[in-house]
Order: C-alpha cells, then structure tokens, then sequence
C-alpha cells in the first residue's frame, strides 16, 4: 500500500491568519481603550465676556488701517453663551456690544473635536479640556497644531491651569504676482485648561508694502464659571 503525504500548507496559512487578525484586533481595541478621551469643558449656560482692543502703527507714506479695523477700539464687550453640546460639538450665541449702542449677534457650532464650525468668521477659539503639552489642539483635525506650554495663572478666588500655543506665518498677497507684498502673522493664544476656552489672543499683523503693524488683543474679563 503507497502512502501519500498529506500537505498541510492551507491549514498552516489559515492558522497565520487568524493569530494576524487576532493580534490586529486586539491592538485596535487597546488603541481604542488608551486613546485620550476628548472632553468638553464648557457647560451648558456658561458665559464668557471680553474686551477688544486694536492699536496701529502706519509707517508707509500710503499706510492706512485695514477695513473695519476701527470696530475693535469701538467695542463695549462681546459675549459668549454656551447653548448646547452634543457629544464634542458645542453651540453657543454670540453678543458683540458697540459703545454706541448697536450689537451685533450670532450663533456658531464648533466641533472641539476637529475644529470644523458652523459659521467661518465667528468664534472658534474653544478647544477640548484638559491638554497638556505636545497634545493636539483638534485631535481629530487635520491642522497638526499642539499645545507650545501650560503655565498657571492667579484670579481673584484662586489660580487655574492654562494652556498655550503660537501661530507664526508669513502670507503673500495674491494681487502681487512678484510675491514681493508680504504680511506676517502672529499670534499668542491662551485658554483655560479646564473649560478650554480662550482666556487671552494676541495678534500682530505685520505689513512691508505699504508698511504697518496692527496689533488686537481679546481678553476675558468676566465668566459665570470663575472669578475674574
């Protein structure tokens, strides 16, 4: 009687196989176990109020402000109502109060998660709570900026942990085809790790042609979560 070997060449592959999805699988669910939990730190009702300023320096012969650059030194105050949240995305109206009485307001979503809003031109500086140094300001977003540092800051009914990063960009402006006409952007951008919202924006615009320096700074000065 002739014996044929039986190969075992489809059982094997087979067996690497599933030890391939099973090691797959468990890697994706420990990934998804350690994954940092995105937190909203804002609630329903809170309130936040700043100022806005704005101060030019014309050094050009042709220098002028930019349009609607005047509205800042005309503020009274601009609110920020916290309306609903819906797992990341939060939603919230707006209030932007004029010394002469006028107002402007609007309602805006924002997604902490990925930074995706509802409105382009209104308030997006909310970010998730609890960052720490090197974390991504939108996890799920595709920007890849991190928080720079945290630091501490006193108020009036104690200190509170805040976080930190810096936008530092040069633009050219399109209607220049020498790519000679150049603006430099800067920004300083600080918000309360608890909450994640803003707590103070520092931004410089600085022109070469026709040269000038604008500078607006937006600063919380009263909440209903904190004492100021």
């Amino acid at each position: 009687m002739t014996y044929i070997k039986k190969s075992h060449t489809k059982r094997n592959i087979a067996i690497i196989l599933i030890l391939i999805i099973s090691v797959a699988s468990a890697a994706v669910a420990y990934a998804t176990l350690t994954a940092k939990k995105i937190e909203v730190g804002v609630k329903i009702g809170d309130t936040f109020t700043y100022s806005l300023t704005g101060s030019a320096e014309l050094s050009g012969t042709d220098s002028t402000m930019s349009d609607g650059f005047e509205k800042y030194n005309q503020t009274d105050y601009f609110k920020v109502t916290i309306t609903a949240i819906n797992n990341t995305q939060i939603s919230m109206d707006t209030l932007w109060k004029f010394k002469n009485g006028t107002e402007i307001t609007d309602l805006q979503t924002i997604d902490i998660a990925n930074g995706q809003k509802s409105d382009d031109y209104g308030f997006w500086a909310i970010y998730p709570a609890n960052l720490n140094k090197a974390d991504l300001l939108r996890p799920k977003g595709y920007d890849g900026n991190i928080v720079n540092n945290t630091d501490t800051v006193n108020y009036a009914n104690g200190t509170r942990d805040r976080c930190f990063w810096r936008i530092d960009k040069q633009f050219s402006d399109i209607r220049d085809p020498t790519g000679a006409t150049l603006m430099y952007d800067y920004r300083n951008i600080f918000f309360d790790r608890a909450t994640g919202i803003l707590t103070t924006l520092e931004n410089y615009q600085v022109f070469n042609t026709p040269g000038k320096t604008e500078y607006i700074q937006w600063k919380l000065v009263g909440t209903s979560v904190w004492d100021i």
